[in-house]
């Protein structure tokens, strides 16, 4: 069984001739990031910081860049796996698109070029400024919290700088979403890989993607609402899954 859908995966890679994924926190875990929802997550033992907690108080920025810190600590340590580096394969061979809820930059790493990736929730690995939109260095943040100074504002334009991903409360780039939708709409194949599909936005994007008559993929270890509905679903391992299929 799982063997034809692995060829009819391999088939489907084939034919198209362009193809976006679309990754959640799945693909991260096989490198040692576990899902920040999951019960061993980061959310279980860390209250949330509100978005309207970070504009109003200083002391919630400062939690917000000692978290921050801490993050990065491990996402430095953490390499791309298998999944990572299967979407980087077809990508490569393929005209197409990533779009990640992923704020891990493991897909960068991975080689993707950056200006095919959309990374729907933002990035852990890098400021940005909340006025300009400028993107800046973690490092000079870093550097005052660690050294207990100031924390500093955008060297530009003086607004203030938090971590480029999008907070509880925090609305989201709706050019973002809004360029994932037009990707997709240019596709002929949507591929999921690690997303339980549970978190809207990007949740309705396979909808999307079926609405408009395009092929969809759904690789990811627990089942999904939309499994009935792809061409191909696989309830396993992303990396067990992806070394078997040849391209």
């Amino acid at each position: 069984m799982i063997q034809e859908k692995i060829l009819k995966l391999e088939n489907l890679i084939e034919e198209a001739s362009n193809i976006v994924f679309l990754t959640g926190a799945g693909i991260s875990t096989n490198s040692g990031l576990p899902d920040f929802r999951s019960d061993n997550g980061f959310w279980k033992t860390n209250k949330p910081i509100m978005f309207r907690d970070f504009l109003n108080s200083y002391e919630a920025r400062k939690l917000s860049w000692e978290r921050n810190i801490s993050l990065n600590r491990v996402l430095e340590k953490i390499k791309p796996n298998t999944g990572h580096l299967f979407i980087k394969k077809v990508l490569d061979a393929k005209k197409g698109y990533l779009i990640t809820q992923n704020i891990d930059g493991l897909h960068h790493k991975s080689g993707i070029k950056t200006e095919n990736i959309i990374e729907i929730h933002g990035n852990a690995t890098k400021a940005k400024c909340l006025d300009c939109q400028k993107e800046l260095d973690l490092k000079p943040f870093h550097d005052a919290i660690l050294n207990k100074k100031k924390i500093p504002n955008c060297p530009s334009c003086f607004g203030l700088v938090k971590v480029a991903t999008i907070s509880f409360g925090q609305p989201m780039n709706m050019n973002d979403f809004e360029n994932a939708k037009d990707k997709i709409a240019e596709s002929d194949l949507l591929i999921v890989l690690g997303s339980s599909l549970q978190v809207q936005p990007v949740a309705s994007l396979p909808e999307y993607a079926l609405r408009n008559e395009k092929k969809l993929v759904i690789v990811n270890n627990d089942s999904t609402s939309l499994d009935q509905f792809a061409d191909v679903f696989i309830n396993d391992d992303i990396c067990k899954t992806v070394e078997q299929v040849n391209i």
